[in-house]
């Protein structure tokens, strides 16, 4: 071979080299790129009433150990959210039951984001229906189902967004007596429900303790409430992660998972619950708390 042909063949193998190297730097760019997850939350802009925030500043801590990861935030409905998670690959909504619908289509973690006690069945002081409910309940848990099997008049309410765990979302769905129910969906429906309530337009509302507690303490005349714990609502209620059912879905709840089994071992999580649960509720709080993530506050 030639010095001529020596050199144009050494040129040609450091020029293809070139382009091989230039055509690898975007894959290397990617696989360096930080996953990225699209947490929604639900609460709207302008909202009548300050919102109970026990999602948010219990994914704050979590977000706080997750330095790895792209983490943008998008509004969105209960309804909106099971959409977006059957058709983006990095979505993620938190606070959520772990409903069989639910599991069809998501990833859902295993350890809960949120804890609540259970939920209960609330009517006014005022109301001519409180001595007939404590008459079904003789102090025991109340049942609901025989709640909307009776010939009695009423309304009530409950978001059809919502889960309010199996046995309570097959009455619901299934009551015989529909006339009894008045559903409402959309952003702030607990506000909005608890609103109604107060102002007698519903008659019964099932809600969590604290939810009642905290949109009632905003309204200018708050009115007298008493509330039934009901047989169909289990004595504790976890609020799950659930993320897309994809490869990036997978990566990113157990990310999650993994980052809650930390951190709800520091009180700075259980302080996240407590926050928005009265003082009376505490004790009771702290007990499911330990109960389940095995910690002893």
């Amino acid at each position: 071979m030639t010095t001529g042909a020596s050199l144009m063949h050494c040129q040609t193998f450091y020029f293809r080299l070139f382009i091989w190297f230039c055509l690898g730097l975007p894959a290397a760019a990617k696989a360096s790129t930080a996953p990225e997850l699209i947490w929604l939350t639900e609460h709207a802009p302008n909202q009548a009433l300050q919102v109970l925030d026990i999602n948010e500043t219990t994914f704050r801590l979590l977000e706080s150990q997750l330095p790895g990861v792209k983490i943008s935030r998008q509004q969105a409905t209960t309804a909106q959210a099971a959409k977006l998670l059957q058709h983006r690959p990095n979505v993620c909504v938190g606070n959520k039951l772990a409903s069989p619908d639910r599991r069809s289509w998501g990833m859902i973690s295993h350890q809960p984001q949120v804890i609540f006690p259970g939920l209960r069945l609330y009517v006014l002081q005022s109301s001519g229906l409180r001595s007939w409910l404590a008459q079904l309940s003789s102090g025991k848990p109340l049942s609901l189902q025989r709640v909307l099997s009776a010939h009695q008049r009423f309304k009530l309410g409950f978001n059809t967004d919502r889960s309010y765990g199996n046995q309570l979302d097959s009455l619901l769905k299934q009551a015989a007596n529909q006339r009894n129910l008045f559903s409402r969906s959309g952003p702030d429906n607990a506000g909005g429900l608890l609103q109604m309530f107060s102002l007698g337009r519903i008659d019964l509302l099932i809600e969590y303790p604290n939810v009642v507690e905290h949109y009632l303490a905003q309204l200018p005349k708050p009115p007298a409430v008493q509330s039934f714990a009901l047989q169909e609502s289990p004595a504790l209620l976890p609020g799950h992660i659930i993320c897309s059912d994809t490869p990036q879905g997978r990566l990113l709840l157990t990310s999650l998972d993994q980052t809650i089994s930390k951190v709800s071992q520091q009180q700075a999580y259980l302080d996240a619950h407590l926050h928005w649960f009265a003082p009376a509720l505490h004790a009771e709080l702290t007990a499911l708390y330990n109960q389940t993530y095995g910690t002893n506050f």
